[in-house]
């Protein structure tokens, strides 16, 4: 009985990700070791950690939703030589909403987006599509990176927020 009360209690201290709560039963009356805790938290996280996304183009384009928002940590470096300024258009909400998976797909998943602007020799200005909230500072100017949170705000009628959060010098 107490371990089924410590499991709930560890279950309710490790809240999962957008409202899931992780499975920690106890099995045959043993609780699981601490390698089952921690398996169970992370099973329940619907975004790999990292992806590093490179883009050659050398005019204004329309990112993919894994460019945007392909893990809870998303970079999008642009390599591309422009010889005038390049706009960054979003995916709509729709099709934003429509490559993610269920788990993913839910008011208030947030993940993280860094533009890096490396090889252009212009400003980059991230432009909006349908269902999208764009908030601060949109442009990345030349050798500079931008961060964003990114944000799923609707469902039923898909909408999402990009917040401009900082930015940096490429070093």
């Amino acid at each position: 009985m107490r371990k089924t009360h410590l499991g709930a209690l560890i279950g309710a201290i490790c809240p999962g990700v957008q409202g899931q709560t992780p499975s920690i039963t106890p099995m045959l009356g043993a609780l699981a070791d601490q390698t089952g805790i921690i398996q169970a938290i992370l099973a329940i996280n619907p975004w790999q950690a990292a992806v590093y996304n490179a883009a050659a183009n050398t005019t204004s384009f329309t990112a993919t939703q894994s460019q945007i928002m392909g893990a809870e940590e998303s970079v999008l470096a642009l390599t591309g030589v422009a010889g005038a300024g390049v706009a960054i258009t979003l995916p709509t909400a729709t099709v934003m909403q429509a490559t993610m998976t269920p788990q993913q797909a839910v008011v208030g998943s947030t993940t993280v987006l860094r533009i890096i602007n490396i090889a252009t020799t212009q400003v980059v200005t991230v432009t909006t599509a349908a269902g999208w909230t764009l908030n601060g500072t949109m442009t990345v100017a030349t050798a500079t990176w931008r961060d964003f949170i990114v944000t799923v705000t609707g469902i039923t009628v898909p909408a999402m927020t990009i917040q401009n959060i900082g930015g940096g010098n490429i070093a």
